[in-house]
């Protein structure tokens, strides 16, 4: 020990020395786990780096990373461009429109009943939605006009035996969907010309929904009376419009499709149209 050595000078000393050693095994702990990262051969350097510059210089390093990083985060999201709905989703909208419109699981067609089915209220979706079965019915309505004329720019209605069965006028409804021509569909189709027979106005929807609910009430929510009732309108039917031979209807409930439209629709209601073993009916 010299004379300008002090009793602390060799702990002095000894810390340093241990510093170094404690910083370099935290660096090469740090290279180790950068290498896990997979982090490009730069970051790996400037981390190294950063780990020997003095803490408060480390600190004002970190605190303006994080203001750059909020900067680029804040750009991306004010250049992100607005929600649309796509192509694809627009197609697959109007392709479930038809069948949503024509189950036997709804209970109300105008309104926004059907579109509460939909999970959450996406405005520009719901609108999507809206319109594709506004264009729906709209489509069923013109069908069922067509369906009692010899052709579609006459003026009056044909006599009855020249109207289409409803064979024909389901065929023409489902034409370019997914939907299937069954005994459940017809017998839905069936209530649907009848009213139209006496309100074939503005308000023939509205009448719709007013006519489901009475066959509702009328049946007591009994599933196979309200049934019965729409295969009586379905027979009814096939003796008045058109000529009833020629043509088999499927006897099958509904097709795997349709079923899985009715399966997503939230129901709280009688199955208008499901039961082919009904007994009783109601007056549709």
């Amino acid at each position: 020990m010299t004379g300008n050595e002090g009793p602390g000078s060799e702990h002095t000393a000894s810390s340093t020395a241990s510093g170094v050693r404690t910083n370099q095994n935290i660096v090469s702990a740090a290279r180790q786990y950068v290498e896990r990262k997979r982090l490009h051969g730069d970051q790996v350097t400037a981390l190294e780096v950063f780990l020997n510059e003095p803490p408060s210089l480390c600190e004002a390093k970190m605190v303006a990373d994080l203001w750059a990083l909020g900067n680029q985060v804040e750009k991306i999201v004010t250049s992100k461009p607005a929600f649309e709905v796509s192509e694809d989703c627009e197609t697959n909208i109007c392709k479930y429109a038809p069948a949503v419109l024509l189950s036997s699981k709804i209970n109300v067609y105008k309104g926004n009943g059907i579109t509460q089915i939909l999970t959450h209220d996406w405005a520009k979706v719901l609108a999507i939605v809206q319109d594709a079965l506004t264009q729906t019915r709209s489509k069923v309505k013109k069908e069922i006009a067509w369906s009692l004329k010899v052709n579609k720019s006459d003026e009056l209605r044909a006599p009855l035996a020249q109207h289409k069965n409803i064979y024909q006028l389901a065929q023409a409804i489902v034409k370019g969907t997914q939907c299937s021509v069954n005994v459940v569909l017809c017998a839905r189709i069936t209530v649907m010309r009848a009213v139209y027979l006496e309100h074939p106005g503005g308000k023939f929807w509205d009448e719709m929904d007013k006519r489901l609910t009475r066959i509702r009430r009328m049946g007591g929510n009994d599933a196979k009376k309200i049934t019965r009732g729409f295969h009586q309108a379905l027979e009814a039917d096939q003796a008045k419009h058109g000529v009833k031979d020629g043509y088999k209807l499927d006897e099958t409930v509904v097709d795997k499709f349709q079923q899985k439209i009715d399966d997503l629709i939230d129901i709280r209601i009688v199955d208008a149209a499901t039961t082919s073993s009904a007994q009783g009916a109601v007056v549709v």
